[in-house]
């Protein structure tokens, strides 16, 4: 095959396109800190690096689940635990009031107390995470005691979060649960038989059934609050479980689609002396003229 300039001279300009090609592509690399810019990159590694990257999404969602159901265990919690010192001050002064010494004018300041206990547990009863409110079940968006009665329509279903594929935890306690509406031992049914006895100096049942309702009233919420502890200790362990599944889907999609900026340096240092090298020798090559055939 005769080879003659012109034939050199493209070759040398598509070797000198190759090579600043070949450039731009480390440049690139460097730029995003990403092996992996486009499905051409590497057609096989970006169908693992938009695998991992759905995962990744996937965990981010399951760990918001959890930080959100936490968050709505520990509100409800903490209206536990005050509605338990309310119980607790109720039952104290229950006791004190089945003292036959004390005078009806005493019982009445006992009463006015406990009354103003019982609003409070009222307010209890509507608590609210946000604009949620806590006791309601599914039906979070209307206050559960409404107008002095429980909602007709109140709801007794769990509330569930999804922390993992097919893995959900309830995060609400329902007002059946701990104020155990509609049976014998409701707790604002049993504050509400305390008032009246305290009004009518019924020491025998202040000192006898009050007493044993309201203990019951107590032991549940107690129940109750260990479910509440319960579910917020599985949900840190699924936060760390989530913690460590995120760490380890980062490391496999930098593996998959990252670069060792050391050797992809290397590299674009080597084609800058390819390219420099090819620009020495394609000046030599477009150098000669017809005047230099002629000589």
């Amino acid at each position: 095959m005769r080879m003659t300039n012109n034939i050199m001279v493209n070759n040398l300009k598509r070797n000198i396109s190759r090579n600043m090609y070949q450039m731009s592509k480390l440049d690139n690399m460097l730029s995003t800190g990403k092996r992996i810019n486009k499905p051409s990159d590497d057609p096989t590694g970006i169908v693992d690096s938009l695998r991992l990257s759905s995962r990744l999404k996937e965990t981010a969602q399951y760990q918001e689940n959890v930080a959100d159901a936490k968050s709505w265990l520990e509100s409800t919690d903490s209206s536990l635990g005050s509605l338990n010192s309310v119980l607790n001050r109720i039952y104290e002064l229950s006791v004190k009031s089945a003292n036959g010494t004390l005078s009806h004018e005493d019982r009445a300041t006992i009463n006015e107390e406990v009354t103003q206990l019982k609003n409070e547990v009222i307010t209890i009863a509507n608590a609210s995470h946000g604009d949620r409110y806590l006791f309601g079940g599914k039906n979070t968006t209307k206050e559960p005691y409404l107008n002095g009665a429980w909602d007709p329509d109140l709801s007794n279903a769990e509330l569930k979060y999804e922390i993992g594929v097919g893995i959900t935890v309830p995060v609400n306690v329902t007002a059946e649960a701990v104020f155990q509406v509609g049976t014998p031992q409701d707790l604002l049914g049993t504050i509400q038989q305390i008032i009246d006895h305290l009004d009518a100096d019924d020491t025998t049942s202040l000192g006898g059934t009050d007493l044993d309702n309201l203990k019951q009233n107590i032991d549940t919420v107690l129940s109750a609050r260990s479910q509440i502890g319960a579910r917020v200790n599985r949900l840190e362990m699924s936060a760390d479980r989530l913690t460590e599944l995120n760490i380890n889907l980062t490391s496999l999609k930098e593996d998959v689609e990252g670069i060792d900026p050391a050797k992809v340096i290397l590299d674009m240092k080597n084609q800058e002396n390819v390219y420099q090298a090819a620009l020495a020798v394609g000046a030599r090559i477009i150098q000669p003229t017809l005047v230099d055939f002629m000589r």
